[in-house]
């Protein structure tokens, strides 16, 4: 949930007009990772052109919600945020068949407008029995239910009619009313009041205007962290010098780590060379990990192609083996980093299951032509493994187009050695039947699909993937 509502925040920030970056690294990926990387508190955008900073909180039940621990000041609902910082609220809605969706629109709040009405807002339980545990802290709204449009406000209520005809007034007591008698609201993604004293709204860019240079010599680490940040993504020549002085030599590991990111994503070879030292020998321990994802997000810049080399070897090195390192490594070449799937072959035959099971999810549909021929290549080369055969397979029939993937492995039946053919034949089995079809030509080749097709999730239901887990926790609900 928490990843839709950034990347929904962040797509509607580049519609105003806005530059959002990852602030907060994979705040907009829900890749879970043992290795825990603690990050500095900050938000999760940052808006390289305006300087605004964003955090995102996404609800299944819209709520001006956030977590909480009084008696903690490392873990305030507004730990690392600053009174100029937004929050957004985002709706996120479960459909039918289990996806997850973000809202259209999001709710935005300046952070100073929630701390001026703290004291009015309200805190639930602790999330758990340790002491200092965290807590909801919420200040009270009101949603509607009903879509509708407001038809007056006078005397402390908001009298709307919703769609169904049906008048309903709400008792506003001390919130504030968002909406004004005319306007039409969404129901349960917009509040239509609340006790802050107003909603926020995007900046214009072309109005507000900041210098992230401004923010390279400041005593708080977090400020350094975001100029360098964004100086990353908007940054030239002239900033190199400071950017490299703070790499080499900032105090706080993490805005280090970040300066050498910067470089790197400005052509500079010395930020690899810095980011493979923290790779090596970290500043502090779990830095290790933040640098395999900083290496893996660096994809479309002038060492992209050094990076993936970078990856590779160290998804290799024996000093990492049964680390959770490698993993990153091999799911940083796939499409989730630098879609380097050529380099992603190599690991489908991996010792580690874990490894294998990285190297074959990360390849992506994007792979083309050239990666759907390595693909069958691997799978109908006599010397490979049947491990190796069945990683191929199964990208070939689940991830790659049909429209490329199929036809070769059509081709691909034809092989005179008999464990090639039968692998080719049953990634055709594993394909959705339809899109076979229209590529297969042999009556007999035809015929023996039929029965491999009478098991694919298209055809039967027992197959489906989410239908096999409720059929195999049912199935088990029996005392032998």
């Amino acid at each position: 949930m928490g990843a839709l509502g950034v990347r929904r925040v962040a797509e509607l920030m580049t519609q105003a007009g806005l530059q959002p970056i990852e602030l907060e690294r994979y705040s907009r990926s829900n890749k879970i990772w043992q290795t825990k990387v603690k990050r500095l508190r900050l938000p999760d955008l940052l808006c390289v052109r305006t300087g605004l900073r964003m955090e995102v909180r996404a609800k299944s039940k819209l709520a001006i919600k956030m977590s909480d621990a009084p008696t903690n000041p490392d873990r305030r609902w507004n730990s690392g945020l600053a009174a100029g910082d937004m929050i957004a609220f985002v709706l996120i809605r479960e459909t039918e068949n289990g996806v997850l969706r973000a809202a259209g629109n999001v709710e935005l709040f300046w952070v100073e407008d929630l701390a001026a009405t703290e004291t009015l807002s309200k805190l639930g339980p602790p999330k758990s029995a340790s002491e200092g545990a965290e807590r909801d802290r919420e200040w009270p709204s009101t949603v509607a239910t009903s879509d509708g449009v407001v038809l007056s406000l006078a005397d402390g209520r908001l009298a709307t009619r919703l769609e169904s005809g049906r008048n309903q007034t709400y008792q506003l007591r001390t919130k504030t009313a968002y909406f004004a008698p005319g306007q039409r609201f969404v129901a349960e993604s917009e509040f239509l009041a609340g006790i802050p004293a107003r909603k926020a709204a995007f900046p214009n860019p072309r109005e507000v205007h900041w210098n992230p240079r401004d923010l390279l010599s400041s005593q708080s680490p977090m400020n350094r962290y975001v100029a360098v940040k964004a100086l990353g993504a908007l940054g030239g020549a002239s900033d190199v010098t400071a950017i490299t002085q703070i790499a080499e030599h900032d105090q706080e590991g993490r805005v280090a780590l970040e300066a050498c990111v910067a470089l790197a994503r400005l052509g500079k070879q010395r930020g690899l060379e810095l980011l493979r030292i923290a790779v090596e020998k970290p500043a502090i321990e779990f830095l290790r990990m933040e640098s395999i994802l900083a290496f893996s997000e660096l994809g479309g810049t002038p060492l992209a192609s050094e990076c993936a080399q970078v990856l590779a070897e160290l998804a290799r090195s024996e000093k990492f083996a049964g680390d959770e390192i490698r993993q990153a490594a091999i799911w940083g070449l796939g499409k989730d980093g630098l879609h380097n799937y050529g380099e992603l072959v190599h690991f489908l035959d991996s010792e580690s299951e874990d490894e294998r099971v990285h190297a074959t999810c990360a390849f992506g549909a994007d792979g083309g032509p050239s990666i759907a021929d390595s693909l069958v290549a691997a799978m109908t080369d006599p010397a490979s493994t049947d491990r190796r055969r069945a990683s191929a397979s199964f990208i070939l029939a689940r991830i790659i187009p049909p429209e490329i993937s199929a036809p070769r492995a059509v081709a691909a039946v034809a092989s005179p050695d008999l464990r090639a053919s039968n692998w080719a034949l049953a990634t055709l089995g594993q394909m959705n039947p339809a899109s076979v079809r229209r590529h297969v030509n042999s009556p007999a080749l035809a015929a023996r699909l039929e029965p491999l097709h009478l098991l694919s999730p298209e055809t039967n239901w027992t197959r489906s993937e989410q239908l096999m887990e409720n059929l195999a926790f049912v199935s088990k609900q029996s005392v032998v």
